[in-house]
């Protein structure tokens, strides 16, 4: 199985929204979208992870755990990806959800399947924005910052199929070596290996994120 906890060289607006008088041209900010998609992140994950289990596809012990652990790192990704370090996130982003795709394989789904568990991701946080938007919906949306979050959905999707086909590869590779079958469980650890890896490298990038922050306040 591909190692993707090390980097690699690989190269709606919502609906109209009532203006608060006076706001003329104020728009939500980067961040305070970001602050939005931080308050919504236990809702959204669980969604996403009872919308993977009761598709029914892969499911099995262990995999149902790590699919749980899967969508708690991937949507904590998303409130960065809006921010000052996304440069910084975005590569680890896509290691992740390479490794995601990498999974789906080894759960048994085709590659149109891993597409669809990642689209259910999009689907929910645009369901939110139109549910409850940030602010209340008295300042517009930024069209910018929401074709952003859709590109770094769009990313993920497109490396999760990466995973998925890269998978398949070295499963055939490996078939052609007339190795023995790897078991389900050591799969699953080397799988959880490696999120512990991306897991940390993601958390010391936001720890410089909120270092920053803590900076540039007691500066003011």
């Amino acid at each position: 199985m591909p190692n993707y906890s090390t980097d690699r060289e690989r190269t709606k607006r919502p609906g109209s929204v009532t203006r608060t008088p006076g706001a003329g041209h104020r728009r939500v900010a980067p961040l305070e979208l970001a602050e939005w998609l931080q308050q919504k992140l236990p809702a959204v994950r669980e969604q996403w992870a009872r919308r993977i289990h009761e598709n029914g596809l892969g499911r099995s012990d262990p995999w149902d755990r790590i699919i749980d652990e899967f969508t708690y790192l991937l949507v904590a990704f998303l409130p960065p990806l809006l921010g000052p370090l996304r440069g910084e996130v975005r590569p680890i982003w896509d290691r992740c959800a390479e490794l995601f795709g990498a999974t789906a394989a080894q759960r048994g789904l085709a590659a149109g399947e891993v597409i669809e568990e990642l689209q259910v991701l999009r689907e929910l946080v645009i369901r939110e924005l139109y549910r409850d938007p940030p602010m209340g919906g008295q300042v517009p949306l930024s069209l910018r910052e929401i074709l952003q979050l859709n590109r770094a959905i769009d990313r993920a999707v497109t490396h999760g199929s990466v995973g998925h086909t890269d998978a398949l590869f070295f499963e055939l590779f490996e078939q052609g070596e007339h190795q023995d079958p790897v078991p389900p469980e050591a799969l699953a650890e080397e799988v959880r290996t490696q999120l512990g890896v991306i897991r940390a490298e993601f958390e010391a990038v936001v720890r410089v994120l909120v270092t920053a922050g803590q900076e540039s306040t007691k500066a003011h």
